[in-house]
């Protein structure tokens, strides 16, 4: 853990190395352990990290409740950025508010609500990185077979 103070994730961590083959999580028939959460997260974080989010950027979520969001929410902490969740219902109007609001350098998103996001992320100036979530995606950078 860090210091004195432990930050959020290092509770992740530490579950992750004390209980790792316990379920962590249960979303829609799937099952994830603590290490499978941890290693997703960190993979993720590394990529956040590596397409030049920072310390205390924003990275906004705007994705519906599943393993990818989770992930994506440790992801985020872990790359010691601040998180931004955006409820999935939200209108286009509203999330280009958000956005301009909330200046985040990066959105982590899902497909499928491309018609919402597209525009209002185009039109987000401090936005340089729009991530789309999923299976495929995290199996491309973890190295694990696409599902």
């Amino acid at each position: 853990m860090h210091g004195a103070v432990p930050l959020l994730h290092d509770y992740l961590t530490h579950a992750a190395s004390r209980v790792c083959e316990k379920v962590a999580l249960v979303c829609g028939g799937q099952r994830v352990t603590y290490g499978e959460l941890e290693a997703r997260s960190n993979a993720i974080a590394q990529h956040l990290a590596a397409s030049g989010v920072a310390r205390g950027d924003r990275v906004m979520i705007f994705a519906d409740n599943t393993v990818e969001t989770v992930v994506a929410f440790w992801a985020v902490l872990k790359a010691n950025a601040v998180v931004c969740i955006v409820n999935p219902l939200t209108k286009s109007d509203k999330l280009a508010y958000l956005l301009n609001d909330c200046r985040p350098t990066a959105l982590i998103t899902d497909r499928h609500l491309h018609s919402i996001f597209s525009e209002p992320a185009r039109n987000c100036p401090s936005l340089r990185r729009v991530i789309v979530s999923g299976p495929i995606i995290e199996a491309e950078l973890t190295g694990l077979p696409h599902a």
